[in-house]
């Protein structure tokens, strides 16, 4: 973001659950505050949300080779269709 561009502030109402993954999340991607780990994750699934409308499958690849389809809510089409299992198998 650049210096100068104006910020807006928003306050969001979480769980306690949610705001405790918020902050192993932010553990683990080394972020500099949660409201970081928020816009990464805004901007990964706008990644996601777009490509999905391209047609595009999103496929996890696990270091044994194995491809998983992970669940993705809210995006009908990152979904795995009726009838393929959760390895796309």
């Amino acid at each position: 973001m650049r210096e100068k561009e104006k910020k807006i502030r928003i306050t969001l109402d979480v769980s306690p659950q949610f705001f405790e993954r918020l902050e192993q999340l932010e553990q683990i991607v080394d972020a500099d505050s949660k409201a970081s780990v928020v816009r990464q994750a805004v901007q990964l699934y706008i990644y996601l949300a777009q490509r999905a409308r391209e047609g595009a499958k999103v496929c996890v690849v696990t270091k044994d080779g194995q491809n998983e389809t992970p669940i993705f809510f809210a995006v009908p089409s990152l979904l795995p269709q009726s009838g393929e299992t959760k390895t796309g198998h």
